[in-house]
């Protein structure tokens, strides 16, 4: 049978067409895989728009689009995806109605994700776990607190301190590193206004724990582990109140909505434990990192920090006008869509009701930043280098061998300190002591100055070793 050289023409042009479509679509799945999701964006939204119906273009539409930070757009297409059963649409779903407080619907469909995950037989812990943040999430944006922030600072993570201008009134906040002049330790310190009680976050074991530390004379006591705030994740960013019993600071344990949480509690003076602590709700916290919360009584300012909506080397930083009781909206009368666009603190313009206590509060905050007061050097100690040098920080030395050479020799004075008192003790029991006390005190104090000795000559070696590794860095 002939067939006209037309109709040949068109069928071919219809193969050809077919064949570059699954071409297409074969190089954006590959795209999608790689994780070059705006690349493989512009493919799937034309499949989408030729079969809107088809739940595998929906997902990858839909997944695109909330990678790359579409997420409100991305919702429907997920739902139409996770409608049909596409149990990879489920994750972004979820996530992207976390993000934009859709915390009923993110209910109901974790548990339509836990029952599709039972019925492949998948695990469904990690999906239980977070169904259980969702809901605390649902009720606690029913109870956010209405609140006028007066300002906020994106700042770099590393510096967010920065733009903490507190009263000294209310004592200071640093990190471990600035405190202590160290390089990598974790953790923040808070100092109180008296200068003689200390909270900071240590590692204890694999994680962070607050602790607490008091001035005895011109030492610091061994620091203690703060009873009460036991958690399954890491305990940081301490504050205490001027009261000295209302302690704030952050937890990214099983009871936060998602990374770090800003928790509160009190001191039971009775018992010396804080009580059970409380998550402070929002729009304090949210599903991103929240942390480091700071309250100036004398000045009627708080600050907090907060990574949602920030790039992953940046936190804002809000100020903001701390009320004597917590009022919080009503979703009824408020509407819905308010209450969640201030839990997300949407815009800290819409927190400015009151224009009076608004321009008052910046007032006091331009104070405190112009009243910052002026850092002086601080000395830890003094270890002559040579004739033009004499060093006062640990952040002094350039080398990091002389450094740890350094602090060896500052852990051995010590100990040689120690070591020497032990020995001049004897030697006054032995003083005033009979013959029996003599005699036994002989031996012990023969021990001691032998030790005494071997580890004078090791203390000055270790001086010399620190002091040379730093003078051969500086000079190469």
């Amino acid at each position: 049978m002939n067939i006209p050289g037309k109709y040949m023409l068109a069928a071919l042009l219809l193969g050809v067409g077919s064949w570059m479509q699954a071409q297409t679509l074969n190089q954006a799945r590959i795209l999608f895989a790689a994780g070059k999701y705006a690349e493989a964006l512009p493919a799937f939204q034309r499949f989408v728009k030729q079969s809107p119906s088809n739940a595998n273009y929906n997902y990858w539409y839909g997944a695109c689009l909330a990678e790359v930070g579409r997420g409100e757009e991305a919702v429907p297409y997920l739902e139409k995806a996770a409608d049909r059963k596409v149990i990879d649409a489920y994750p972004y779903l979820l996530n992207t109605q976390m993000e934009q407080y859709h915390f009923d619907e993110a209910v109901d469909n974790y548990n339509a994700y836990i029952a599709l995950l039972n019925a492949k037989k998948r695990p469904t812990e990690e999906a239980e776990a977070a169904l259980a943040k969702a809901r605390t999430a649902a009720m606690m944006l029913k109870g956010t607190e209405q609140v006028c922030i007066v300002d906020s600072f994106v700042v770099r993570k590393s510096d967010f301190l920065s733009v903490y201008d507190i009263g000294r009134e209310s004592g200071r906040v640093s990190t471990c590193d600035d405190y202590f002049h160290t390089q990598g330790q974790a953790g923040t310190v808070y100092l109180n206004e008296l200068g003689q009680k200390l909270y900071l976050a240590q590692p204890q074991g694999e994680k962070l724990e607050i602790f607490t530390s008091d001035k005895l004379m011109d030492e610091w006591s061994k620091p203690v582990a703060v009873k009460g705030l036991e958690s399954d994740g890491n305990n940081n960013y301490p504050f205490l109140l001027s009261d000295g019993a209302t302690l704030y600071y952050a937890s990214d344990g099983s009871e936060s909505l998602g990374g770090y949480d800003i928790f509160v509690t009190r001191l039971n003076s009775a018992t010396g434990k804080f009580l059970k602590p409380e998550n402070i709700g929002m729009p304090y916290n949210s599903p991103a990192n929240d942390y480091m919360m700071v309250v100036d009584e004398y000045n009627n300012l708080g600050w907090f920090a907060s990574d949602r909506y920030q790039p992953a080397d940046s936190v804002c930083v809000y100020v903001f006008v701390p009320n004597a009781s917590r009022v919080t909206f009503d979703v009824e009368m408020d509407g819905e869509e308010a209450v969640r666009r201030a839990a997300r603190i949407h815009s800290i313009r819409d927190t400015w009701k009151d224009e009076a206590r608004l321009r008052a509060a910046r007032q006091r905050l331009m104070v405190l930043a112009y009243d910052r007061p002026k850092e002086t050097p601080e000395r830890d100690f003094e270890f002559v280098i040579d004739d033009r040098s004499t060093y006062y920080l640990l952040t002094d030395f350039r080398s990091q061998e002389a450094r740890s050479a350094f602090l060896q020799w500052q852990k051995m004075k010590q100990d040689f300190s120690t070591l020497r008192g032990q020995l001049d003790g004897l030697r006054t029991q032995y003083a005033g002591g009979n013959d029996t006390v003599k005699k036994q005190l002989a031996p012990r104090i023969l021990d001691l100055e032998q030790r005494v000795e071997k580890m004078r000559e090791e203390v000055d070696n270790l001086e010399v070793k620190a002091r040379n590794l730093e003078k051969n860095y500086l000079t190469k």
